[in-house]
């Protein structure tokens, strides 16, 4: 089994009498590296895990902005216990848990 994520490392994970081991793959001037990070256990996986979170914590929203303004839709996220509408302009409006438009932001304030 195989995860790619956008920092163009893959996450394998090979069965070996039962227990997983995991190991990143990349490519460093044209050369194939594999990494062990060992099992879903040791403190170097979480350790990857960790990182991976941090740094791409972003990246759906970022993935969502471009595929739904590519398409003429608005981004739907939640903050501050808002459904929060995000168009191509700017303006993003707050919505209660009812749908009723309570607050509209505009770009330039």
């Amino acid at each position: 089994m195989c995860y790619s994520f956008a920092m163009k490392k893959t996450l394998s994970k090979k069965t070996i009498q039962g227990r997983e081991y995991f190991y990143l793959a990349y490519r460093v001037k044209g050369k194939l590296v594999s990494k062990y990070l060992g099992t879903i256990d040791s403190p170097k996986y979480k350790k990857y895990l960790l990182n991976l979170t941090k740094s791409g914590a972003g990246y759906g929203l970022r993935r969502a902005r471009i595929d739904n303004w590519k398409a003429g839709t608005p981004i739907a996220y939640v903050e501050d216990a808002y459904l929060v509408l995000e168009y191509k302009n700017g303006v993003k409006e707050y919505l209660d848990s009812k749908e009723n438009v309570k607050k509209v932001v505009f770009p330039n304030g």
